[in-house]
């Protein structure tokens, strides 16, 4: 049965696979787009309890203010990069187990 929660993890779902391949594909970090997706994610996680793990959550919430506020250069900016899109994916398997 569809009801909002569903259907709210079925959009954030898409907007996390949105991301990884927008994060991949963008040449720059200077783009807000993400910390929208994040702000969303977090009311996600407010409204519906027991779905995604507040360390995976928390922990790319950081990693994609550390890119956005250009703190990094050079191989320290690959690693948070790296870091953000593990825990983007491990954020788009928790919302999938969540959907099906």
């Amino acid at each position: 049965m569809i009801n909002g929660e569903w259907l709210g993890t079925v959009i954030l779902f898409l907007m996390t696979i949105g991301l990884i391949f927008y994060r991949y594909n963008l040449l720059t970090t200077d783009s807000n787009w993400p910390l929208v997706y994040y702000a969303l994610a977090v009311i996600h996680f407010q409204l519906f309890e027991g779905g995604l793990d507040s360390r995976i959550l928390f922990s790319a919430v950081i990693a994609a203010m550390l890119l956005r506020f250009e703190f990094l250069a050079g191989w320290p900016l690959k690693v948070i990069q790296g870091a953000e899109y593990i825990l983007l994916a491990l954020i788009a398997y928790r919302l999938f187990d969540i959907v099906f």
